[in-house]
């Protein structure tokens, strides 16, 4: 006598649904499953459902709620299932409302960027501002001298560049700065420039009679 073959997984719920007077929609609604992953279930639609341990979580809550081996439904499952088995590689979805492990490093980037910021804030009008001078010589405009020659002096941000008719002019740590300067019989026309980085651009100009 020839020996039945084992049932597959829908026959088994077949059964058991005759016998709970049970269908996929009432087992949905007593197991809280997601009624498609029942249908993929009962279909045979294996590719459809989420990882082992999941599917195996599904399986044992629907054999408490049928009254049947929650280890027999797993063991058909595995049988039939060629696509998603237990194993070591098996990974769990992720859980959109779990919390996630805080990445430190971003943390610390971000605490970077906020000192960064407030510090260029603070520091905005010593690289944005509009830089400043103050002329000690010739301390007017229009001044007349009878030398050939002034000594021109003054003090700007040691953090800013100065140029005198177009020549760059070096300050001491403090922002002082003297230079000689010739000149011609009559009027003669003296530019300071002063540029500040990232800043805007001062000019300054002061004319000076030179009469022998």
């Amino acid at each position: 006598m020839k020996e039945d073959s084992p049932k597959n997984l829908k026959e088994i719920l077949n059964e058991a649904f005759s016998l709970r007077n049970v269908n996929l929609e009432k087992l949905a609604h007593l197991t809280n499953i997601p009624p498609h992953y029942l249908v993929a279930l009962y279909e045979g639609n294996f590719s459809r459902l989420p990882a082992a341990p999941y599917v195996r979580g599904y399986l044992m809550e629907i054999a408490g709620v049928l009254s049947i081996d929650g280890q027999l439904l797993w063991q058909v499952y595995k049988n039939e299932n060629t696509i998603k088995i237990s194993g070591p590689q098996d990974i769990l979805p992720s859980n959109r409302f779990a919390i996630r492990p805080f990445n430190k490093k971003w943390l610390v980037i971000g605490i970077i960027l906020f000192l960064a910021i407030m510090y260029f804030i603070w520091r905005a009008n010593e690289f944005l501002g509009i830089p400043q001078i103050e002329i000690a010589v010739p301390s007017i405009n229009n001044a007349v001298v009878n030398t050939s020659s002034v000594k021109l002096s003054g003090k700007i941000s040691p953090r800013d560049k100065l140029s005198i008719n177009s020549q760059e002019i070096f300050t001491d740590s403090n922002g002082y700065f003297e230079q000689e300067f010739s000149l011609q019989p009559g009027l003669n026309t003296v530019e300071f420039k002063i540029k500040r980085f990232l800043g805007k651009e001062t000019k300054v100009v002061r004319q000076i009679i030179y009469q022998p």
